[in-house]
């Protein structure tokens, strides 16, 4: 164990054969390695009871605030894709590829949005900022109910993705904070799941409203549902303020407590989402990792089936023989699929943290031969056999929620974690827009071009996931290389590890971290 001059003196040296480093320096001021201290020393002074109680609770304040807001952000995209099988392109003169564009505008928006949004959380309290952003989403979302033409509804669909750009990230360090890097998969799992959950309630919901709309008239049935979603959107957002946050801001726990759920992550080694300088040596950092630019061309490759089906998703079923209504109505077990391929393999990960790639790859080629034989399906085929095969393509999510936990778990240092996934989530956007642009309204009915190009762009997404899981082996053994030959023991690792994490160093800076897979 170092002594307490050598902890003080905020410098360890690691003597290693594989690799030229060899001295890492935790740059810190006295009050910094204090209360890093008193985090990690704070670990073992409660049981482990104590741990499970507080994990409860906050299982109970938290988890239910995250899931029920991020599938309301889903929910709210849908209504773009539902509102155009109730009269939004005639009511507001769509022409053209119009349509397509207000998805890309929203996702141009919301990667232009995702830098000065990193910053604005880091410097400012995180559960307020990511709450106010949550309510003007909502306010948005009403705002388009009001929209008349083509040139308002873009103008709302640029506001509506600025807003909501704060949510993933925000989501993610907000997990880091509360949870250990073996639980965060599940918890973010249970909320990113909320985008099939939602599905399901928001279309059986939708579907009546249309339905009261087609009966009794009054307001046209896609201005209806954006002013029943916004309006939740805002409650829930209210709501948020006053609940959530990291464990330095809400008012929901004790000092100790609070005390407790700090000291409690400090084994994660990635910090968390408390208030931090922006470092401008960490996005350095992420220029020379092979992790930042696997997560850029994976959220390019995973999220282009998203962005045609989050467009056309709706269209694809009228081309199948289906009516307006009977869309939502038939898209819901569509829905229940995906969330069962969430959350099943989470468990799975949970208890078995090495499958995460497995299934990932195995849940991509699935959805793959989905979009495949909807799009190849001889014309003669049955409907149903072909809504059967088509149901099974939102299983490609899979892909994307097994992997983005690693956003949050594999990447330390609170600035490099914050720009990492800015630049992941600006691509995402990328991906979203290449998607929408790639279904066509030439291609209707069959969608052809569409659908089978992002089967091949699966294809590629299954290569670069087999290429991540291999770096990750490849880094662990060279470390784990470097420890064997530097003589430090195993007691005097784990403590640097942790304060590195305290310290705000990165996973490069710190040759204690190991990746999780």
């Amino acid at each position: 164990m170092l002594s307490t001059d050598e902890k003080a003196s905020g410098l360890y040296t690691v003597a290693s054969k594989e690799n030229d480093v060899g001295v890492k320096i935790v740059s810190t001021d006295d009050d910094e390695l204090a209360a890093a201290e008193k985090h990690i020393l704070g670990e073992h002074e409660y049981t482990p009871a104590e741990y499970k109680k507080l994990v409860r609770k906050v299982d109970l304040f938290l988890m239910p605030l995250l899931m029920l807001t991020y599938g309301l952000q889903f929910a709210d995209k849908q209504s773009l894709s539902s509102g155009v099988l109730f009269g939004l392109r005639q009511d507001t003169g769509l022409v053209g590829n119009q349509y397509a564009n207000l998805t890309t505008l929203f996702y141009m928006a919301y990667g232009v949005a995702q830098f000065p949004m990193s910053w604005l959380i880091q410097r400012f309290p995180l559960g307020k900022s990511l709450s106010i952003c949550i309510i003007l989403w909502g306010a948005m979302v009403m705002c388009l109910a009001a929209c008349n033409d083509y040139a308002q509804l873009a103008a709302v669909r640029v506001f509506l993705g600025v807003f909501e750009s704060v949510i993933i990230p925000g989501f993610a360090i907000l997990t880091t904070s509360w949870y250990l890097r073996r639980e965060q998969t599940l918890r973010q799992c249970c909320y990113y799941a909320m985008n099939t959950f939602f599905g399901i309630i928001s279309g059986v919901c939708i579907y009546y409203l249309a339905l009261h709309v087609a009966t009794h008239g009054g307001l046209a049935a896609w201005r209806v549902i954006n002013l029943f979603l916004g309006s939740i959107t805002v409650a829930v957002g209210i709501l948020d303020f006053c609940f959530i946050g990291t464990p330095e801001e809400v008012w929901w726990l004790s000092s100790r407590e609070k005390q407790m759920a700090r000291s409690r992550i400090v084994s994660n080694a990635t910090g968390g989402g408390e208030v931090h300088a922006w470092k401008w040596s960490q996005v350095k950092e992420c220029f020379r990792d092979p992790q930042y630019y696997i997560f850029i061309l994976f959220n390019i490759l995973v999220t282009i089936p998203n962005g045609g089906l989050t467009t056309f998703g709706g269209l694809i079923y009228l081309s199948l023989g289906f009516t307006a209504e009977e869309s939502v109505l038939y898209g819901l077990p569509t829905q229940a699929i995906g969330f069962v391929f969430v959350m099943v393999p989470a468990i799975a990960v949970t208890f078995f943290p090495k499958t995460r790639f497995f299934w990932a790859i195995f849940a991509t080629l699935f959805s793959c031969a989905a979009f495949l034989y909807t799009g190849l399906a001889p014309a003669d085929t049955a409907m149903w056999t072909k809504w059967g095969v088509y149901i099974l393509t939102s299983v490609f999510a899979t892909g994307m929620f097994m992997c983005w936990p690693l956003m949050s778990i594999n990447v330390a240092g609170r600035t490099k974690k914050a720009w990492l996934s800015a630049t992941s989530l600006v691509t995402y956007c990328v991906g979203n827009i290449i998607g929408s642009q790639m279904f066509v309204a030439s291609d209707a009915p069959k969608y052809l071009k569409g659908l089978t190009g992002t089967a091949c762009v699966m294809m590629v997404n299954v290569v670069l996931m087999v290429v991540w899981v291999v770096y990750y082996i490849f880094e662990n053994r060279r470390r784990d290389r470097a420890f064997e030959a530097s003589g430090v023991t195993v007691e005097e690792m784990e403590y640097q590890c942790k304060l590195a994490g305290e310290t705000d160093m990165t996973d490069r800076q710190n040759v204690h971290f190991r990746y999780t897979f």
